[in-house]
């Protein structure tokens, strides 16, 4: 623990839900509480979107009123609340460290949302951009997200990357038998599991290519896909669709796997760092992981813990996921350093510097 250190932490997003960005950051922040002599947290605590509008301002008066008179070390923010903030920082000399997980502004046109609701959303990541430029550090949760900012000069020497991590307390208490009986698999089953939000740009599609695939030449292998509705990617219902799940139970399929996928789609300036990738690590599964790309391949080569796949070409993937089928895999689970304490660890150090 850093026992002078005090840091005011404001999101504009609610840390009560389970899923997604909001489950990851109530993660990071309990391992950060245990770093920091007090941690304090502003966030929002509404999903509805005139709520969160209004809660951007709200929050930011709420987060001044802690800069004035509590004086942190250090104001670390994610999302669209901050304007005023950073003023009051810059005022009273509080350093002031944004998270940054994407350009927004690169994503408009892969979201679906038309109207009023996506000029409220383009009009919020105008402002969160400008916020990013005004700190005076940026964590990166991607090397390439980190690159493009150089590239085009909006980034400084005192920033720096980290990957996002796992928590040990997501890990599901069954074992793979037990989790196949859950689900109604049979211990004979060759099964691939996917966790992650069903999207456009964590290529699903390429999913549902390679199990065609595999039922051309029958090779007996299913995959699993438990992050949500399959059915705009998979009219024929190729691929077995288990949705919804609570994140307890998505451990549990994970634990009913043989493998899990880690695929992507090449369409956005950053590939993001996946929160599946660690949900399969904390409950010990190996990954096939989309080759050639930060944040994926890099890093189950890293750990040991799977191998690179070309999700690309349904016809390559297979070949390479059979071989892999048919490689003796260590009984024994590497120890992987990546874990919300070990990631905090890299920020404090990277911000403190």
């Amino acid at each position: 623990m850093n026992k002078s250190l005090e840091v005011l932490y404001l999101c504009d997003f609610d840390l009560r839900k389970g899923r997604g960005k909001d489950r990851a950051t109530y993660q990071k922040l309990q391992a950060l509480k245990g770093k920091v002599s007090r941690l304090r947290v502003v966030n929002s605590d509404s999903s509805n979107l005139v709520m969160r509008l209004i809660s951007v301002i709200l929050l930011d008066f709420k987060a001044s009123f802690w800069i004035i008179f509590d004086r942190p070390d250090y104001l670390i923010s994610r999302g669209n609340s901050g304007l005023l903030s950073q003023i009051m920082c810059k005022i009273f000399r509080v350093r002031t460290v944004r998270e940054v997980h994407a350009n927004a502004l690169d994503e408009l046109e892969l979201l679906p949302y038309q109207g009023v609701k996506r000029y409220a959303i383009e009009a919020l990541a105008h402002i969160a951009h400008r916020i990013d430029l005004a700190a005076d550090v940026r964590v990166f949760n991607h090397p390439d997200l980190l690159r493009w900012y150089q590239d085009k000069a909006m980034s400084s020497n005192k920033d720096f990357f980290v990957y996002n991590g796992f928590d040990e307390n997501a890990k599901s208490n069954l074992s793979k038998d037990q989790a196949r009986e859950k689900f109604g698999f049979k211990g004979s089953d060759r099964l691939i599991v996917f966790v992650g939000s069903v999207s456009k740009w964590h290529g699903i599609e390429y999913l549902v290519d390679l199990q065609r695939e595999f039922d051309l030449f029958r090779d007996d292998i299913k995959i699993v896909v438990g992050g949500g509705d399959l059915a705009e990617f998979d009219a024929s219902q190729l691929c077995i669709n288990i949705s919804p799940l609570s994140d307890k139970a998505c451990a549990d399929l994970i634990c009913a796997s043989d493998f899990c996928a880690l695929p992507v789609k090449n369409n956005r300036v950053s590939p993001g760092s996946p929160l599946k990738l660690y949900d399969y690590i904390v409950n010990e599964r190996y990954v096939f992981a989309q080759s050639s790309t930060n944040g994926y391949s890099d890093e189950v080569l890293h750990y040991g813990v799977g191998c690179p796949v070309d999700f690309t070409s349904p016809s390559t993937a297979r070949i390479e996921i059979l071989r892999a089928f048919d490689s003796q895999w260590s009984q024994k689970y590497p120890k992987c350093s990546a874990s919300w304490s070990d990631r905090m660890d890299s920020w404090l150090d990277g911000i403190q510097q």
